[in-house]
């Protein structure tokens, strides 16, 4: 047939250890190329953009909280840390709703509501007067962005294949970090504002913070596509390669209507306990350290202005060097070496924020860089670790929205521990987020052990006992990751 399909060559290898082909179908490798470049550059800034806008938001509070705003609104104790949890209580609430609704309500549409009710939501809490009106605000914004990054994460998992996924899902980490640095720099300009207008400078970081995020959601009405067969940049024959590029893990991946089995095969699984159990541990000195920089390093002895501008390098070598490792992950199909080590990494740094002398600011802020080198990976891989380990679309949703739920429950720990500095040291802060990641540095290496323990078992089996769990219609190994074929990425 001398038509564009003919263009496809046909193989028998499968396109990553990991998976196993379906027939004898793969794809000519040149295409393919061609197509993950078109996927990037239509998808990947628009979901960066998203997140970034989302992140600014969530975190901008430590540049408030340096810029003025406690005295304005009559902050006093730690409601500066209550507001930081009541964010967190509603966010882990609407998580697994969102994720699970996303497939009906439509991904483009679904998300730009969310996108524009936090907008409104940030915007509100540059004209608030005191401390009730900073709780409501935070609660609402916790509602609105709680569906963003599971719902983003399920979207790149339907478009990418799992040794793609790493460093897709790694954008939306490094929009994180790169939220800090250019909220510092954006905080810089926008509180020299104060004044205008009658209005405080940390009100119009708010404001228009707010305002950015509303444009960011229009766009996503418009531009963000629900899945390949209607993306509007894919054309006939890029569709006809996601098509096979799907049938190569369908065994595995199937998008059927919603089935409850799929939620309970998630909760009886062990592997979406354990990397919860992960993403809490690691999330703690996450949000901790997003949220409280500013004030950390102001700890340290600098003024305001400054703070500001130093927490910009931090996420910038934060961003570089997640993006390097999340490359290295998804080329060698590997996530626990990197994880792993990076969470001692981390640990030093916490270390050493607790032990260097007070006084001595250049190796205090040299540990904030030690810190920020584990974390951001961490969290990151550990998200394409779970969506790996879960095949079958209502399990890995499923998965994802249970891992964000519990993870981000950190939060509401993260907001309570890093109070009123002793002696110009954030000891419990320090102290709790160093034990965490040495937890989540344990619970990594389980997790390394079980699914290879699983692998192997799999390795093992006679083509008779493959056959005849294949044959007995249990539904646990009619597809998905139970499949006695499926093996997990380490």
């Amino acid at each position: 047939m001398a038509d564009k399909e003919a263009d496809i060559k046909f193989m028998a290898e499968p396109s990553c250890e990991f998976d196993v082909p379906v027939g004898n179908s793969t794809i000519d490798p040149v295409k393919e190329r061609k197509l993950l470049w078109k996927l990037d550059l239509c998808i990947c800034p628009l979901v960066m953009s998203i997140f970034l806008v989302a992140y600014l938001d969530r975190s901008n509070l430590g540049n408030a909280a340096v810029a003025g705003m406690p005295e304005d609104i009559g902050l006093v104790g730690n409601q500066l840390g209550n507001a930081v949890s009541l964010f967190y209580a509603t966010y882990v609430f609407f998580e697994i709703p969102f994720s699970m609704l996303l497939k009906k309500l439509r991904p483009n549409r679904l998300i730009s509501a969310l996108i524009i009710g936090f907008s409104a939501s940030i915007t509100a809490a540059g004209f608030i007067k005191n401390v009730a009106g900073l709780y409501i605000t935070r609660l609402c914004l916790g509602i609105f962005e709680s569906g963003l990054f599971p719902c983003l994460t399920v979207l790149l998992t339907t478009f990418y294949k799992r040794e793609e996924q790493a460093q897709r899902i790694s954008y939306l980490f490094v929009s994180a970090a790169l939220s800090g640095g250019f909220g510092g720099l954006l905080a810089f300009g926008l509180i020299r504002l104060d004044g205008a207008c009658g209005l405080e400078g940390w009100r119009w970081l708010f404001i228009v913070e707010g305002l950015m995020s509303a444009v960011v959601g229009i766009a996503t009405f418009f531009f963000l596509p629900n899945d390949y067969e209607t993306a509007y940049f894919l054309n006939e024959e890029d569709k006809k390669i996601m098509r096979i590029r799907m049938q190569l893990s369908a065994q595995y991946a199937d998008i059927g209507p919603f089935d409850i089995c799929e939620v309970w095969k998630t909760l009886r699984d062990p592997k979406s306990w354990l990397t919860s159990f992960n993403q809490i541990s690691v999330n703690i000195c996450s949000f901790g350290f997003s949220t409280f920089l500013p004030t950390i390093i102001k700890s340290f002895g600098y003024d305001s202005v400054k703070t500001q501008l130093l927490t910009v390098p931090v996420y910038i070598w934060a961003s570089v060097f997640y993006l390097v490792i999340a490359h290295l992950s998804d080329r060698v199909c590997m996530r626990a070496v990197f994880m792993t080590p990076l969470c001692l990494v981390t640990a030093v740094g916490y270390s050493m924020m607790l032990g260097v002398d007070v006084h001595d600011r250049g190796p205090l802020y040299f540990a904030t860089y030690v810190c920020v080198t584990g974390i951001y990976c961490v969290v990151g891989l550990g998200v394409s670790w779970n969506a790996n380990s879960h095949a079958g679309y209502y399990k890995r949703t499923m998965a994802v929205g249970l891992q964000q739920t519990i993870g981000n429950c950190g939060g509401l720990i993260a907001g309570q521990i890093y109070k009123s500095p002793v002696n110009g040291r954030y000891v419990l802060g320090h102290s709790v987020s160093l034990a965490t990641i040495c937890l989540a540095f344990f619970g990594n290496a389980s997790m390394y052990l079980l699914l290879r323990y699983h692998n192997s078992q799999r390795d093992k089996m006679s083509p008779e006992k493959r056959q005849q769990l294949i044959n007995s219609g249990s539904y646990e190994t009619q597809g998905g990751d139970f499949h006695p074929d499926f093996r997990y990425i380490l």
